[in-house]
């Protein structure tokens, strides 16, 4: 009788038990087991924050970036600085070529330099009189007594050598001053470097027994942790994931693709609001397939305008000019229609333009102000080839456009003379390449055609002059690179580092022959890997080279990427 009792206590206490937990919300359940384990955690915390500062101290004793430590290092800085200042002092003592005096005097000069930092280091160690022992402090000023007497005679007989002051140069010699002081001032430094080992040595053995210590802590800590997390997990298990059971099973079923069954959940009232935030969802989710779709058919239909801004902004085909060879290539970021564009024009005068625009942001709103600009800087180039006034009438784009801008550079050039006229308007740096072949290698730049005004807008449509036509000339050899900030401007995802125009000369010093399509062709292949493979922005360049043979122009391929062509 009395077992069945018990069994039956048992049971009713089960009950309520069940009854408690399902009418509990996860709120207070959280709650309770938070407060059964805080004073275990606290109790962790200190073991931890404890072993963690035992930690740091071993790992300053063991790096020798304790003062002690430290002090040592800079001790053995001015040993080696003053031992090599010494050496290259003889060195010009003893010289007598004048060559070879002038170049030890300057050697001489930097390593006196090294030695005087060392040195400061030191005094500024021995300033810091809290941080070491008095025995400590006694030992460092000997030492910089000695090393101020030594420099004041090296300095004395260095200016008889640079005077020319024979006789008092040959009594510098007698009984050898410089080298007496010298090596007093490194015996000096001998015995408190071997007195700072020593007690760096002491202060490590020590420094191991408490990492010792601190290990046997951080292993009962780990231990410990190691118990919480099966009683953790069944916790959870029991408080958390069974009740969401149902919950994701109904939420696996709508990322399937079945979005007409609703989702509901009887429980706590925190699984009834996970569950009416999943409907919300779901219902969300709903409304905007049917605006993908929409959008979808919005831009099927504005197809057509698309591609015939993108048409319309095709360059035409690169001019064969005897003894000149060129290249050009514009890659658009991927899905975007941009305002990036170049063109290479044939003018009356037998010279030629090259022309590269970026007009500020994506869209067929910027490929239409795009085509204005291109079409207005053609008919002001065969009006009046003169890159400023180009740029000066172009500008009457920006006049309905307040909130938009571009940078431009227009580059004229005479094929015969190799005479360049040119007007930046805020666009990157056009620059003149060469082969280094005096380094025997590599590349380097001859020349940058800078900004020569302001970025083409509505703020300058009637400022005077606000452009300014330079000029220039391309040598032989040279190569004239065009491009937009697309260019430069790679950079990985989630990085703020820019490939920048020096990572772009790097990549172009490893190719064997500095040719347009090579140099091309290079450049979009070193932007590409540097940003991971998207591009986000476009980017446009045009190479031209003065004195290799003509390359018959290769057409644009259309509709698309306008590949590199030369």
């Amino acid at each position: 009788m009395d077992a069945l009792e018990g069994v039956g206590q048992l049971s009713r206490v089960a009950s309520a038990w069940h009854r408690l937990m399902t009418r509990t919300t996860l709120q207070r359940r959280v709650s309770v087991m938070g407060v059964s384990f805080l004073l275990l955690v606290l109790v962790l915390t200190v073991v931890l924050a404890t072993s963690m500062f035992r930690a740091d101290r071993t790992d300053n004793d063991v790096n020798g970036t304790n003062p002690q430590g430290t002090l040592l290092q800079h001790v053995e800085e001015l040993q080696r600085d003053v031992t090599v200042a010494q050496t290259t002092h003889e060195l010009y003592i003893t010289a007598g070529d004048p060559q070879r005096l002038a170049e030890y005097d300057s050697l001489r000069t930097q390593r006196m330099a090294g030695y005087t930092e060392a040195r400061d280091q030191l005094v500024a160690d021995a300033g810091a009189s809290t941080r070491f022992s008095a025995g400590l402090r006694d030992e460092i000023t000997p030492v910089l007594d000695a090393a101020a007497r030594w420099k004041y005679l090296a300095d004395q007989q260095a200016g008889f050598k640079r005077d020319a002051n024979g006789p008092a140069l040959n009594n510098s010699f007698v009984d050898g001053p410089v080298e007496e002081a010298f090596l007093v001032m490194h015996d000096r430094l001998t015995t408190l470097q071997k007195d700072l080992a020593d007690n760096r040595d002491v202060a490590l053995e020590q420094a191991r027994r408490d990492a010792t210590r601190t290990r046997y802590i951080q292993f009962v800590v780990a231990a410990v942790a190691l118990l919480l997390v099966p009683a953790v997990l069944y916790l959870v298990r029991r408080w958390v994931l069974h009740p969401l059971g149902s919950l994701s099973d109904q939420l696996l079923s709508v990322a399937g693709g079945d979005l007409q069954e609703p989702i509901t959940l009887p429980g706590p009232p925190e699984l009834a609001a996970v569950a009416a935030s999943a409907e919300t969802m779901r219902r969300r989710i709903l409304d905007e397939l049917a605006d993908a779709v929409s959008a979808r058919e919005a831009l099927q239909q504005g197809q057509p305008l698309v591609a015939e801004v993108r048409d319309q902004l095709t360059a035409h085909d690169l001019p064969v000019v005897p003894g000149w060879s060129s290249a050009a290539a514009l890659r658009p970021a991927e899905g975007l229609l941009a305002g990036d564009w170049y063109d290479v024009l044939p003018l009356a005068d037998g010279r030629f333009a090259v022309v590269v625009a970026d007009v500020s942001g994506h869209g067929a709103r910027a490929g239409i102000v795009a085509i204005q600009l291109k079409r207005l800087l053609e008919a002001a180039l065969h009006l009046a080839p003169e890159p400023d006034l180009a740029l000066a009438m172009a500008a009457r784009v920006f006049a309905d456009e307040a909130e938009r801008f571009a940078s431009c550079v227009v580059v004229v050039v005479d094929p015969d003379s190799g005479t360049v006229s040119y007007a930046n308007a805020g666009h990157p740096a056009p620059v003149v390449l060469r082969t280094d072949e005096e380094s025997g290698g590599g590349v380097r730049v001859v020349t940058e055609l800078d900004a020569t005004g302001p970025l083409l807008s509505w703020l300058h449509l009637d400022v005077p002059g606000a452009w300014q036509t330079r000029t220039t000339s391309l040598a032989p050899g040279s190569v004239l690179v065009v491009y937009t900030d697309g260019l430069t401007e790679a950079r990985p995802t989630g990085s703020t580092d820019e490939l920048g125009i020096g990572g772009v000369l790097h990549a172009l010093g490893r190719l064997p022959e500095l040719t347009p399509q090579a140099l091309v062709d290079e450049a979009l292949d070193v932007a590409r890997r540097f940003s991971g493979g998207r591009a986000r922005d476009d980017v446009t360049l045009v190479a031209l080279s003065r004195g290799a043979a003509p390359v018959p122009a290769v057409p644009l391929a259309r509709g698309g990427t306008q590949e590199p062509r030369t």
